[in-house]
């Protein structure tokens, strides 16, 4: 089940709220927020993750256009937004080794009308390329989901890459599974 998806990427309370995109088979489980006591996780996975001077210049750019993305809290679950740009987050759950737990994390707004933009995508320590669970493919999988929200937001025909000037993705229908 997952819930609806409003013209803005954000998920509605019309089901389940927080869980976007499940998937019986799937080893993730894809959510907009997390319980409130892993905020230590969420700030070691992204604000504190160990790779990331290697992309230092990137994110300081995307940080200087977007602004300094923040944890946020509703209720007793916490997310990381942009709020004076409505950004929204979609956090991966491996389902069998850390059920509830983010190993992964994806931040993105709706800028111009008829895109994505992907602002941020973190793979957790070990899900990285060349980490002991590379072979899941988290950053690719998170992006693929932000393709699948795409989908569900009339308008939006692409979505465009973090930390790349103008490449972008096709959004399309079968990409719903």
């Amino acid at each position: 089940m997952a819930t609806a998806i409003d013209e803005r990427g954000a998920a509605t309370a019309t089901a389940p709220m927080w869980v976007v995109g499940v998937d019986d088979d799937d080893e993730f489980e894809f959510v907009s927020g997390v319980d409130a006591g892993l905020r230590q996780e969420v700030e070691s996975l992204f604000y504190f993750h160990p790779r990331q001077h290697a992309l230092s210049a990137s994110i300081r750019e995307s940080v200087d256009r977007f602004g300094a993305p923040e944890i946020c809290e509703r209720g007793e679950r916490i997310y990381i937004g942009i709020p004076r740009l409505d950004a929204q987050c979609l956090f991966a759950c491996h389902r069998s080794r850390r059920p509830g737990v983010p190993v992964g994390v994806v931040l993105y707004l709706r800028n111009p009308a008829d895109v994505l933009r992907i602002l941020h995508v973190v793979a957790g320590p070990g899900y990285e390329h060349g980490g002991r669970f590379s072979q899941c493919g988290l950053a690719p999988r998170l992006v693929d989901e932000v393709r699948r929200v795409a989908t569900r937001i009339g308008g939006v025909r692409r979505v465009a890459l973090p930390y790349a000037r103008e490449r972008y993705l096709t959004v399309a229908a079968h990409l719903d599974r």
